[in-house]
């Protein structure tokens, strides 16, 4: 079932970053949310405005409690070319406070699906460039179709990939980041699952039914063990083991007192299918 977007379309202050048209659309399947890049013609760029816009749904959507998990895709040959360069050429003279201040939502892209309490699945495929090769590795679980490029092509046109850089460092590591920031190479499904910025390489054929599949498997777990898992994840990200530990120990009794692991202690027992998210 596919809805419309509910929400009215953010508006700018600065003139410059005024969508178009329509960058992106909401799929909803069950418990899982699709959120569909769309603008298949131009290689599915998103401007200040649309990236604004989407910052708003993935905040709703995280806190619908129809919506268990949500899934990213594009439309077209590939997934995402990053920013929109045609926007960039208008924007060309401007201040450095306009570029400074339409980044800003770029800045939240990166942190908000790193934050979101409900898991963020990716299914890239075709391409994954600059700002879409930072939605790749911000993403909680990545599955990419066999043939996939991704890079950080940022200095190819004369940039650097400033913001995306930190969480692709995050999620391959600051040396490897480095390199990839540096030359502006691409590099292929098979070394970015080496690298770690995917978790699954799969045959392009059929690859968004399995990622599709595992968002509908994700979905049907416990919402609590998900929501607090996440949190405990984000929680212990870059500390060491002792204190990650510790943090960990804490948040126990808060896991084991939920409705999640009562249900799933009672479907072991009884020796059935635990059901997490009952309708009545």
């Amino acid at each position: 079932m596919t809805h419309g977007l509910a929400r009215a379309p953010f508006s700018h202050p600065n003139k410059l970053f005024v969508t178009a048209a329509p960058a992106f659309r909401i799929d909803r399947r069950g418990g899982v949310a699709e959120v569909v890049l769309d603008r298949a013609d131009r290689r599915n760029p998103l401007d200040y405005a649309a990236v604004l816009e989407l910052n708003g749904h993935l905040a709703d959507l995280d806190a619908d409690d129809l919506v268990a998990a949500i899934l990213l895709r594009g439309e077209g040959s590939g997934f995402c070319s990053g920013g929109d360069l045609k926007e960039f050429q208008s924007a060309t003279g401007s201040s450095a406070f306009t570029f400074h201040d339409g980044g800003e939502g770029w800045v939240t892209l990166m942190t908000v699906i790193r934050s979101m309490a409900k898991p963020v699945i990716c299914a890239p495929h075709g391409y994954a460039l600059a700002g879409g090769c930072g939605i790749v590795a911000a993403s909680d679980i990545v599955i990419a179709a066999e043939g996939t490029q991704f890079g950080m092509s940022e200095v190819r046109i004369g940039l650097f990939p400033i913001v995306v850089l930190p969480t692709v460092a995050a999620a391959i590591g600051h040396r490897r980041a480095r390199e990839l920031a540096l030359t502006g190479r691409r590099i292929d499904a098979q070394e970015a699952l080496t690298a770690g910025l995917v978790h699954r390489v799969v045959p392009a054929e059929g690859f968004l039914q399995v990622a599709r599949a595992l968002a509908d498997d994700i979905a049907s777990l416990g919402p609590h063990a998900l929501r607090l898992g996440k949190e405990l994840l984000h929680r212990i990200e870059g500390e060491d083991i002792e204190r990650a530990t510790v943090l960990a120990k804490a948040m126990r009794g808060v896991f084991m007192s939920t409705p999640d692991f009562a249900e799933g202690v009672a479907s072991f027992v009884e020796k059935r299918k635990p059901n997490f998210r009952p309708t009545a």
